[in-house]
């Protein structure tokens, strides 16, 4: 099986190679990709150089995109304490860009893209004590390379949710010849590794989750005031969170409906925030007769009930000042990250499609999260009463300290390091 799946997918990797390169030149994040690629041999032999002069041995982190990058930082947080060197790949052409110059690596490059010889001559060259890879990011001709230089490959934080295409006839198979090179699986719970059980035979330990750790790192250290005490005082905040085109109708009927009885703030952040992205909540909420603001206008607020936040890379602090929260996108493509809310002990609802988060699944089965299936729906959710509110974020606090630690049970596990 192993044999002719390889046989396969190198062929087929061939064919694909020429079509990617022609497509990177009108594509932009495939073309800077595309570019990133020449840079990988001077930033390893750069890197090599440093290690000449004082050896030491090297951890090697890959994170995919900026979410995954996210996930390590915790782990990376306290190997950067120990006597090591760092080395970092992305696949991602954005974080790489954004995290090249980043002083807690030793070096950084972009993952090389999937072809034996590139991967085999990378790993020969890095010669790495180990390989922390994240969530889902798992490259066929990567792990063959791995495990025939012997190197320790584990996967963390990973993560299989129950209608995964890796699941399906065929494909599952496929998985489980690649998954067969990795030499230790963390996962986030129980319900997870019965799932990863499916793909793979060896060691799986359940540690939790490192974007937990993360998040509440952040969270401690968070002390922005996004939205001025006086706007907020004396209003129930809901925070609708990485909304999109999916979630308008609902969330603006709701809030129309909703405004008469209770004095509320809801703040409406947008996915994106393009301009094309934020006018279709402008329109939707006039013509509900509902008055809004943007965030970027904060200092012309006059009591609209409504903001739409029109900055970046806030939604994780704003949070903070919740008592209730909507999650978008569990009407489309999955609901995104809960667990952000949850890390301030707030109650959160969303759309029926969240069975791709372990977590969004766990407060669902728990009771702690509320599913929307209509405009009614959420209405009573932002209608709960303060009580109601206040049972839930106990038992989300409970539900989050449990989770808790993932970063430090794997360091404890694998370090000091071991082929």
């Amino acid at each position: 099986m192993n044999y002719f799946f390889y046989l396969i997918y190198n062929f087929l990797l061939l064919l694909a190679l020429p079509v990617a390169w022609l497509v990177a030149y009108f594509n932009e994040k495939l073309g800077g990709s595309l570019s990133g690629q020449r840079d990988i041999k001077a930033a390893l032999l750069s890197f090599n150089n440093k290690v000449k002069l004082d050896p030491k041995p090297i951890v090697w982190f890959h994170a995919a995109s900026a979410g995954e990058f996210e996930q390590i930082k915790p782990l990376l947080a306290r190997v950067r304490k120990l006597d090591v060197y760092i080395f970092k790949t992305f696949t991602s052409a954005t974080i790489y860009y954004k995290a090249a110059h980043d002083d807690r690596f030793d070096g950084v490059s972009f993952l090389p893209w999937d072809i034996y010889t590139r991967v085999h001559r990378f790993v020969t060259l890095l010669n790495p004590a180990i390989m922390i890879n994240t969530r889902h990011d798992v490259w066929p001709n990567l792990q063959l390379a791995l495990r025939r230089n012997r190197i320790r490959n584990i996967l963390i934080n990973a993560n299989l949710y129950q209608d995964s295409t890796r699941l399906k006839p065929l494909i599952k198979q496929v998985n489980q010849a690649v998954f067969q090179y990795i030499d230790h699986l963390y996962t986030g719970s129980d319900s997870l590794k019965i799932l990863l059980e499916q793909l793979y035979s060896g060691p799986i330990d359940v540690v939790g989750d490192s974007r937990f750790d993360q998040v509440h790192e952040r969270a401690k250290t968070n002390d922005s005031e996004l939205i001025p005490p006086k706007i907020i005082s004396d209003h129930r905040v809901i925070i609708y969170g990485s909304v999109g085109a999916s979630d308008l109708d609902i969330v603006t009927t709701a809030i129309a409906k909703s405004l008469p009885n209770r004095n509320s703030l809801h703040v409406v952040v947008p996915h994106e925030t393009m301009e094309r992205d934020l006018v279709p909540w402008e329109v939707a909420l006039y013509r509900h007769k509902i008055k809004a603001i943007r965030k970027t206008e904060l200092d012309q607020y006059s009591h609209e009930p409504v903001i739409i936040w029109n900055s970046v890379g806030q939604l994780a602090d704003l949070y903070s000042c919740a008592h209730l929260a909507y999650v978008g996108a569990g009407f489309s493509t999955g609901v995104h990250s809960v667990t952000e809310a949850s890390i301030y002990y707030v109650p959160c609802a969303h759309g029926p499609k969240y069975d791709i988060l372990a977590e969004a699944t766990d407060l669902v089965d728990m009771g702690l999260s509320r599913i929307i299936s209509s405009t009614t729906d959420l209405v009573q959710f932002l209608g709960l009463p303060d009580s109601a509110i206040s049972h839930l974020s106990k038992q989300i606090e409970r539900f989050m300290d449990a989770r808790l630690g993932a970063a430090d049970k794997i360091i404890n596990q694998e370090f000091p390091l071991k082929r």
